[in-house]
């Protein structure tokens, strides 16, 4: 029997899954059980990350070991490679998880059962049900990529989690960038794909546009590329 989280939403009523005409719900369909449980890490944490966008998970899960905290929210979890991976400073982390798909948080939560995760089913492009001044950190890695808009739109998401955030608390992730970094004929050719697919809505998303996002907000932001991925951290 697959595991099944307990899913809180602090007093909010379950919500529905996402229907086809929600602008989120292409950027998470893909993610079914058996995707995620047999096709998601050889394909994105092995394969793509590596040679499609030139940056190996490894440098990914630095960007976790330089800025992870023992109150952490992962907003999109994925199937939990980095939360497995990650150095917590301490043996008994409190994790909380976010994200709208159900699928999601069950392979997550059973992956690092030993951290007795919170799970949170939540929308972005939503009020998130959490309050704020909670965590010590938030990961949103391999997100931004997926939420449809520009990065404008998109940016809507670092005023949604920066006020869960603690004072001097940090907020760090990744996304794939279309403009204003290197491609190859293979990212360039699975940029297409995937957008065509709806799977990422990024074929505006620069490195510029992120950059711009980012000042406007915080004040202490760290930005890199590696490939054709966004690298950034931010201190609130």
């Amino acid at each position: 029997m697959p595991y099944t989280p307990s899913v809180s939403n602090n007093g909010h009523e379950p919500e529905p899954r996402l229907e086809p005409d929600d602008p989120a719900y292409a950027g998470q369909a893909a993610y079914t059980p058996f995707f995620l449980k047999y096709v998601y890490d050889p394909l994105v944490v092995r394969f793509q990350n590596r040679f499609t966008w030139r940056c190996p998970s490894r440098a990914i899960l630095g960007l976790y070991h330089g800025n992870v905290s023992d109150d952490h929210l992962d907003v999109g979890p994925g199937t939990g490679w980095y939360l497995n991976k990650c150095r917590f400073p301490s043996a008994h982390p409190r994790i909380a998880l976010l994200d709208v798909n159900i699928d999601v948080l069950s392979r997550v939560s059973e992956r690092i059962a030993r951290y007795h995760p919170q799970c949170v089913k939540g929308n972005l492009l939503k009020p998130l049900p959490l309050r704020r001044a909670q965590f010590d950190s938030v990961g949103l890695v391999h997100v931004l990529h997926c939420l449809p808009g520009s990065i404008q739109d998109k940016a809507q998401v670092f005023d949604q989690l920066a006020p869960l955030l603690r004072p001097k608390g940090r907020l760090f992730g990744s996304t794939i960038l279309s403009l204003g970094v290197p491609q190859t004929r293979l990212s360039r050719s699975q940029l297409g794909y995937m957008n065509k697919m709806g799977i990422f809505a990024n074929e505006q998303d620069s490195l510029e546009d992120l950059e711009n996002a980012l000042a406007k907000r915080f004040t202490n932001y760290k930005l890199h590329t590696r490939g054709s991925i966004a690298l950034f951290s931010v201190t609130v």
